[in-house]
């Protein structure tokens, strides 16, 4: 079985997991314990990851706050603002093809009473520019574009979405889960108000992930309790999957050129040999930015579901959260692929651990499976 899913997960590194046991087992203290030995260490294990984490996306490390995972980094962000700016500024913005953990709290204060607004992408996927400034000739209080889509890879230009935002009063929160070890993250440099990481997207533990929060904003807790994590995020910490985040995001901040470039070559040698020995395939997305190592196929012509002819490597049909419900994805729709076009495509990730000869492979299944639906 070749696994090429590595944007819906990627495997703990080794020394990574080494490092949790070691402080599952032995450093079990609670790092809220400031009196005991033990549990100053332990707080020094976390104070170590958020250094680490900082210097991986060029931040203050007083600016991250350790969540269980970017969907809830997502929603904290989103409610909070919602909570503090409602009254004054009620729209808020995202691209149409944003991650469920961004769209469904959107949805969920449309229903309590903000403008909710989902903007329109072109047949590239990315955000329509010009939507975005006649949207924000209202009041808006937050606008939301993910960096990189976990689906098809494409880039959002961050730069210029940010510059519109900011000239309209409005704060800019992006999605960077997929970001890390793939593509240069500077949150500084980018000027995002807010932003979203998780460590089993960077080779790291599942179960935690970081919001960023620029200096100077405030957003009432999602959870409230002992006031941890500067208030904002109540509850013991995890100290081993937050150490274990330290170190994979500070990994991936120094291997990102060697990384991106093995997925890159990676990439261009599944992609050329599926376009050049399957005709009518469309890669989505080939004409924007993406980031490396992820490719979404699609096959107008197939008359049944692609990813089942596959059946010795584990591939997506979209995100993890819509493949588990079944449905096709939002993404494709959005660039204007038709519903059932879109569940009978292919998203192939790679990683790390990928190599040529799995990529081969990978191809040829794929060649097989849809000339097998064309027939």
């Amino acid at each position: 079985m070749i696994y090429a899913d590595y944007n819906a997960t990627t495997p703990c590194l080794p020394d990574i997991a080494d490092r949790m046991r070691d402080l599952l087992c032995t450093e079990y203290a609670n790092p809220g314990n400031r009196a005991s030995p033990s549990g100053r260490r332990a707080r020094a294990a976390i104070d170590t990851a958020r250094r680490q984490l900082a210097g991986a996306v060029h931040a203050h490390p007083d600016e991250l706050i350790f969540t269980s995972g970017a969907t809830e980094a997502c929603n904290t962000v989103m409610l909070g603002v919602m909570q503090r700016l409602l009254r004054d500024r009620p729209g808020l913005l995202a691209s149409a093809t944003e991650h469920p953990a961004v769209l469904m709290p959107g949805r969920y204060c449309g229903e309590a009473g903000a403008e909710w607004t989902e903007l329109p992408v072109d047949s590239r996927g990315r955000l329509d520019l010009d939507a975005l400034d006649r949207a924000l000739a209202q009041p808006v209080a937050l606008v939301c574009v993910m960096a990189a889509n976990n689906e098809t890879g494409v880039l959002q230009d961050l730069d210029a979405i940010v510059r519109l935002a900011h000239a309209a009063g409005a704060l800019v929160f992006s999605d960077m889960t997929q970001a890390l070890g793939k593509i240069p993250v500077d949150l500084h440099t980018l000027g995002v108000d807010f932003a979203c990481f998780s460590a089993h997207k960077c080779y790291g533990p599942k179960g935690v992930g970081a919001l960023y929060k620029r200096r100077g904003l405030s957003l009432p807790p999602l959870l409230r309790g002992g006031g941890q994590e500067e208030g904002l995020r109540s509850g013991t910490e995890n100290v081993p999957a937050i150490a274990g985040f330290g170190m994979a995001a500070e990994r991936a901040a120094d291997e990102q050129p060697d990384r991106a470039a093995h997925l890159a070559h990676l990439s261009r040698l599944l992609e050329s040999k599926v376009e050049n020995q399957l005709p009518g395939v469309v890669l989505q997305g080939a004409k924007a930015p993406r980031m490396p190592g992820t490719s979404m196929f699609s096959h107008p012509g197939l008359r049944g579901k692609w990813l089942p002819q596959l059946a010795d490597i584990e591939a997506g049909s979209g995100s993890a959260c819509a493949s588990m419900h079944g449905r096709p994805s939002h993404v494709l729709q959005a660039m204007g692929t038709d519903p059932d076009t879109a569940a009978r495509s292919v998203r192939v990730s790679l990683g790390l651990p990928t190599t040529e000869a799995d990529v081969h492979h990978i191809a040829d299944r794929l060649v097989a499976g849809a000339r097998k639906l064309l027939a």
